[in-house]
């Protein structure tokens, strides 16, 4: 039986914060009650929690003492400085920032694939989130599991909300400007990201790949315990407000019919649309914009290789679904009793 529990969110007034504290509310999580919590520069303002308005509490006068739960969403500066702060104060936190997801000691959770490693967290313990591209891609290649997994490579189409509200205004007044025949300014990216392609998200190590690039294999390697796996990822940041689209090829030790690769999809809860034969049987970022799920089109096989393209809300799906999620577990495992 799960019971009603203080919860505190970290990074209320961002793109991901707003959509926990909708998700949250929507999929009436047992909260007796819901704490917005930001930095001191957002002191004053509100958001929304189903039908109430919260007011936002600055992080550095916050007392975790009073949450049990503490789901942080204000990126990695945010979470080094005031994670351990909750924890000492005897909160369990669910963080969605890159801080902690190469941590050894913390355990990296997308219940649907390795939600049974929960049983074992301690009181107020730290879980981490992966990437919301890490996310969708991870269940999709569950399905496909008992197949035997040899190689991944997969190229990702991002939106610019996975740079958050700044990108979003960044895209909209650089195609105000051009078609306005103005100058478009850069601030948020280094090229122009209207009516463009940017193949770079994140800085680059020695060997040329991103910090985005390595958060997939690295966070793969942990989701699914085999550093032995071959990934190679290419992520592109795309002209594209809300969702991200994943172009996918697997290469697994047996055969998977295309019929049996739909079944395996659905059966983990990604959402299939694939009419091959209809010329729009296919998902697209634009229509899945706002929505929970994560879609599955475009499946086709060829000898022991596998392609698909997946699509999902990056914001709703694939970040703010993850952190429900956990909560979601752990009250299940009346974790909270």
């Amino acid at each position: 039986m799960s019971h009603p529990i203080q919860v505190a969110v970290v990074g209320a007034t961002g793109l991901v914060g707003q959509a926990v504290l909708d998700l949250l509310a929507s999929r009436d999580f047992p909260a007796s009650r819901m704490f917005a919590v930001d930095t001191q520069d957002h002191d004053g303002e509100t958001v929304d929690f189903g039908n109430l308005e919260l007011n936002v509490h600055p992080v550095d006068e916050f007392g975790f003492e009073v949450t049990p739960l503490a789901i942080f969403v204000a990126g990695s500066e945010i979470s080094r400085q005031y994670v351990p702060l909750a924890r000492e104060a005897g909160a369990t936190v669910i963080d969605f920032s890159a801080a902690y997801r190469e941590d050894d000691e913390v355990p990296l959770i997308v219940p649907a694939l390795n939600g049974k490693l929960l049983t074992d967290v301690p009181e107020n313990a730290l879980i981490a989130v992966p990437n919301c591209t890490v996310t969708p891609l991870a269940v999709a290649l569950k399905a496909l599991a008992g197949h035997g997994l040899k190689r991944v490579t997969v190229s990702t189409y991002q939106s610019v909300s996975g740079s958050g509200q700044a990108a979003l205004e960044e895209l909209a007044n650089q195609t105000t400007a051009l078609f306005t025949q103005r100058d478009a300014e850069c601030e948020v990216y280094a090229k122009r990201i209207a009516y463009n392609l940017l193949p770079k998200i994140g800085e680059a190590d020695e060997s040329g790949a991103t910090e985005e690039e390595l958060s997939i294999v690295n966070e793969l390697h942990r989701l699914f315990g085999n550093n032995e796996l071959a990934i190679e990822a290419t992520c592109v940041r795309v002209p594209v407000f809300f969702g991200h689209g994943w172009s996918v090829t697997v290469e697994t030790d047996t055969e998977i019919e295309a019929t049996r690769a739909r079944h395996l999809f659905a059966s983990v809860g990604l959402h299939v649309v694939d009419r091959p034969k209809e010329a729009d049987g296919y998902a697209t970022p634009m229509e899945v914009a706002g929505n929970d799920r994560i879609w599955v089109s475009r499946v086709r096989r060829t000898g022991k290789t596998l392609s698909f393209w997946i699509t999902a809300d990056d914001v709703r799906a694939g970040a703010a679904m993850s952190c429900v999620n956990v909560a979601e577990a752990l009250q299940a495992a009346d974790y909270f009793a």
